[in-house]
């Protein structure tokens, strides 16, 4: 009997050690950790936002399908235009060429009164307009037809750049979704996931990209008009050396800057750091966070100080690159300092230490 017992508490004992890590497997299955649960999550809105640019780019390529066969079907007409007054303006140089035009001349020597001589001039100077006439109307079609030329040739290269960029998001666009859709495969919380999923992505449609393009809107005015509030204010300009100024800014006084702008800037946020820029705000329940850095974009009339975003976040989730590159190019965020001094362009900028440096030359 003694032995009986001890052999079925060691059964029990061995089934306690087989059975205790599948249950502990079954546990991490069920609940999956924080960061695993908000990675599943992230590549939700990726994937969102990429689908919503491989859309745009789809679109773009047929708006420029259209627009070649325009082209190719105005080349035609015009085409047609050329060689009518090509052959016409191919008339009168002839009759320059041929000497028809000099007899023509020699009229004005048989008239025999001041009233004739008068109607004949009138009667050369139509025939001189109307040469003129048709040598313009030959120049400004044939300018017209390479015109339209160059039109097509950028429209089919627009359109090879559009296909491999609409390619290029497609594949990615894929990738994302297989990985998300294995992830949530193994996942006994798929159904929780997918649903936090659906509400973020709705959330940012609805109340981020609203609120992004408010910032951005009224960062956007704010930079133009910063060049203007640092010459007002001699404690931002140091004139030590004439022929280089230099404008010297703390993030504070930035920040107090661009909170007398308006109400929602108000809760937006900027700090300088070495080589780049963090700026954070937050509405109601939402938050977003921008980061990027202060480039300089040198053109051949004047310089600009252009802020460069590498990063957005919204309520702690990264958005694409897509989503980055389509609100720059809605919204330009830089300033100009020779649009306010004529006499002052940049030549370099940097931040640090809580400071933003524009180094500027007098440009007579």
């Amino acid at each position: 009997m003694k032995y009986k017992f001890i052999a079925m508490m060691l059964s029990i004992l061995l089934l306690t050690q087989i059975t205790l890590p599948f249950n502990m497997v079954l546990a991490e299955e069920k609940s999956p950790s924080i960061d695993e649960a908000k990675e599943l999550i992230q590549k939700g809105l990726t994937i969102f936002e990429i689908d919503k640019e491989v859309s745009r780019l789809n679109e773009q390529d047929a708006k420029i399908v259209v627009q070649i066969k325009q082209n190719e079907q105005n080349i035609v007409k015009q085409s047609s235009n050329v060689d009518s007054t090509r052959k016409h303006a191919g008339k009168v140089m002839r009759a320059y060429y041929t000497g028809d035009r000099d007899s023509i001349w020699m009229l004005l020597f048989t008239v025999s009164s001041f009233a004739d001589a008068l109607r004949m001039f009138e009667y050369l100077q139509m025939i001189i307009t109307n040469d003129h006439r048709a040598l313009s109307a030959f120049t400004e079609s044939f300018n017209k037809l390479k015109n339209l030329q160059t039109e097509l040739e950028s429209s089919r290269v627009e359109l090879q750049k559009t296909k491999e960029k609409f390619l290029l998001q497609r594949e990615r666009l894929v990738k994302l979704q297989e990985e998300l859709d294995k992830q949530l495969a193994v996942s006994a919380q798929a159904q929780v996931i997918e649903a936090q999923i659906k509400s973020l992505n709705d959330q940012w449609k609805q109340e981020g990209i609203p609120l992004f393009r408010e910032y951005l809107d009224s960062l956007s005015a704010a930079f133009r008009e910063l060049p203007q509030y640092v010459t007002k204010e001699n404690k931002f300009m140091d004139l030590s050396s004439i022929k280089n100024p230099v404008i010297t800014i703390s993030d504070k006084d930035f920040n107090t800057y661009l909170h007398s702008k308006n109400e929602l800037l108000q809760n937006l946020n900027f700090e300088f750091a070495d080589g780049y820029i963090v700026a954070k705000g937050k509405k109601d329940n939402v938050q977003i966070a921008i980061e990027g850095k202060f480039l300089l974009k040198e053109n051949p009339d004047m310089n600009e100080v252009r802020f460069a975003v590498d990063k957005l976040e919204f309520n702690g989730f990264q958005l694409p690159d897509t989503t980055i590159e389509d609100f720059t190019k809605e919204f330009q965020l830089g300033f100009v300092p020779k649009k306010i001094v004529n006499y002052l362009d940049v030549v370099s900028v940097e931040t640090k230490n809580g400071t933003a440096v524009v180094k500027l030359k007098l440009s007579l």
